[in-house]
């Protein structure tokens, strides 16, 4: 089976609201036609860190063996930088079908917005409905092509209502809410008398810089001035007021680039191809419309603002917790192999459903003036998914020829964010990565975190095959204390969590899925008939038994669930996002493998297992409680088969079957 086709979107930092809506609409795109989107992020901006140029490095993977089209956010990449600029980058890429997101790019297909009679109608509307007629114009940098485009509007529209504008009222807020928020709160410290009564800013980031700016000097918004946006952003519907704004449809913008170079593939398009979108106004109560009652009490406006940043906050409490607690997991260095099960724990928490660690033979060294070239030997050192857990193939390929080898050709099936692995000037390989629910700022912050985790334990494990060798394989004093607290931790005769260990970390594990809202089932398991069997064929028998039960229980489970031997033959599974209807497929398959195992093994005895479960969840999170009430459901299921058990090794006893 061939792969599926491949979209490839380069884009300017995944935790921009522009940028989460492109992908969004080429995931939509995707979904539809069952192709698969892959994210190369790179990081441009005004609040670009040291080594964010690292990012840069996985352009070097853009080429017709990866993906079979490349779409161009050009709006996006563009704005930090003079388009010149911009395009000679573009020109350095390998030959393929590219498509231009946003903005017109000479010979290459393109969808773009025409926003200026949107604007004009939003302008107008202010001037006009509201009696606005003097402006503050908040701008990003003057390289910016976008920003330039949406400016030269604004002042033709100020011009043909007969209204003139002071380039000293010209503000840089450089798309950024901070940058916007600064920049007025210096012009108002400037000038006593406030001298506008309307902005006019080029995106809704901006926009919101402007309005928490005024309010914070007692200047009212729509009551004394009325703002406008640019993009129509998620918060522009924020508690309390709307942001009116211009809907560029950025979504449909991308789904349309997605469809264009799918087409064009398909050769069911012309090459010479132009796209123009219409952008529509979008009026909410920023601008004067509707404008609520300032006449409440302070202490009930203040308790309202209050509300409102409860809210915003409570909102990321979850995403907070899992990085806290991420931090906190990782405040010990570890090798790489024991990192990857740290990670597991990690991935099932975080919503993420799949990822692929790739290592280069050697670190690569990478500056910021220099051209990052892909070395020819990398191995697949580490891939997850929310089904099989994690597992360390080590596959050696090529990444030159293409980024993931011939084996995983097939893995992607989603929209795929790819990261560099790098620390300061070093970079060592690249991560996919399958994001879920949370917000993309949060994977960016937790990959970086697990980046840096990914170096350190490169470099642990290096130092303890250089101290291996120095010590002669010697077990260090370190070694040797992490080996008893294993060993007082797990059962000698299964190799398995004892019910001391059991205790810790299911309890552990039941407290972080609850705190995040999720559920899942304990299961309380023990073997028919034990006491029976050691009656009859004697302990060693017995004991046989119980790991070969044991056994069963450990191929069944994943590796993410918890399983522990709480005694004798008691076993107890801790099986987080588990439901009651997995629970019935768990029996049937524990049933299954006892069956298999007796027909295999033709032992003395018959091997056969009885399970009850309970739901955890924040109603029931204490891990006694769940055991008893599991416990209670596996004695009613042992009831109903003590006869026949019975009867079975009788049969089996006097050699009749």
């Amino acid at each position: 089976m061939g792969r599926k086709f491949r979209i490839g979107i380069l884009i300017n930092a995944i935790y921009s609201d522009y940028s989460a809506s492109v992908i969004d609409g080429i995931n939509k795109f995707c979904k539809e036609n069952d192709c698969v989107q892959i994210v190369f992020s790179i990081l441009r901006g005004n609040n670009s860190s040291r080594y964010d140029f690292q990012y840069d490095s996985i352009t070097s993977l853009i080429n017709p063996q990866n993906i079979d089209v490349l779409i161009i956010a050009s709006a996006a990449l563009s704005n930090m930088r003079a388009f010149d600029e911009f395009l000679a980058d573009i020109k350095n890429l390998p030959p393929m079908i590219k498509v231009s997101l946003g903005l017109k790019v000479p010979g290459m297909p393109s969808i773009t917005v025409d926003s200026s009679q949107a604007i004009e109608e939003l302008l107008t509307h202010v001037i006009k409905e509201h009696k606005r007629d003097k402006f503050i114009l908040m701008h990003a940098d003057k390289r910016c092509e976008e920003s330039l485009e949406r400016e030269n509007i604004f002042k033709t529209v100020l011009k043909s209502n007969g209204i003139k504008f002071s380039e000293k009222k010209s503000l840089d807020g450089n798309f950024v809410l901070e940058h916007a928020y600064d920049n007025l709160q210096r012009y108002l410290k400037k000038n006593k008398e406030r001298d506008f009564n309307a902005i006019f800013c080029c995106n809704d980031e901006m926009a919101l810089g402007c309005i928490s700016c005024l309010e914070d000097n007692g200047i009212h918004v729509p009551e004394d001035v009325s703002v406008i946006g640019f993009d129509n952003v998620l918060f522009t519907t924020a508690y309390d007021f709307g942001i009116s704004t211009v809907d560029p449809h950025v979504e449909t913008q991308a789904y349309e680039a997605a469809k264009m170079a799918f087409d064009l593939f398909s050769k069911k398009e012309n090459k010479k191809i132009e796209k123009v979108l219409k952008a529509v106004p979008v009026i909410r109560t920023s601008c004067g419309c509707s404008k609520k009652s300032r006449s409440r009490a302070k202490e009930d406006m203040v308790a309202e603002k209050e509300f409102l940043k409860h809210r915003i906050h409570h909102k990321s409490s979850v995403q907070i917790y899992m990085l806290h607690y991420f931090l906190l997991e990782s405040q010990e260095p570890v090798s790489l192999e024991k990192l990857y099960n740290r990670l597991v724990y990690c991935f099932a928490l975080f919503d993420i459903s799949k990822a692929i660690l790739v290592l280069y033979e050697k670190p690569m060294y990478f500056t910021r003036d220099s051209v990052f070239i892909i070395p020819e030997k990398a191995s697949v050192k580490m891939v997850y998914s929310i089904k099989s857990g994690i597992v360390n193939p080590d596959i050696c390929f090529n990444p030159a020829e293409a980024m993931l080898p011939e084996e995983y050709d097939n893995f992607f099936e989603d929209t795929e964010i790819i990261f560099p692995v790098y620390a300061e000037n070093y970079q060592y390989g690249y991560f996919f990565m399958r994001i879920g629910q949370y917000e993309k700022i949060f994977y960016q912050t937790m990959f970086e975190l697990i980046s840096k985790e990914i170096v350190s334990s490169i470099k642990i494990s290096q130092s303890e095959n250089e101290c291996e060798k120095l010590k002669n394989k010697n077990i260090s004093l370190k070694e040797y204390s992490e080996k008893l607290h294993s060993l007082s931790r797990t059962d000698e005769m299964t190799q398995i969590l004892n019910r001391r260990g059991f205790y810790e970390a299911a309890q552990c594990i039941i407290d972080r899925y609850v705190s995040i809202g999720k559920t899942g089932l304990v299961i309380y398991g023990d073997m028919d008939g034990l006491k029976s069997i050691n009656d009859t064929f004697g302990h060693e028998v017995g004991d046989k038994a119980i790991k070969a039960e044991a056994n069963i229980l450990k191929s069944i489970f994943r590796t993410t669930d918890i399983i522990g031997r709480l005694g004798g033959d008691e076993f107890a599974i801790v099986a987080p996002e588990m439901t009651k209807k997995d629970f019935a497929v768990i029996k049937k398959r524990i049933a299954d493998k006892c069956k298999e195992y007796n027909q295999k093994e033709e032992d003395t005895f018959v091997l056969s297992i009885s399970v009850g479960f309970s739901q955890f969840d924040e109603n029931e999170n204490c891990l006694d409680k769940l055991l008893n009430i599991a416990d209670e459901k596996l004695y009613v299921e042992k009831r109903e088969k003590h006869l026949r058990m019975e009867k079975i090794q009788a049969e089996k006893k006097s050699g009749v079957r």
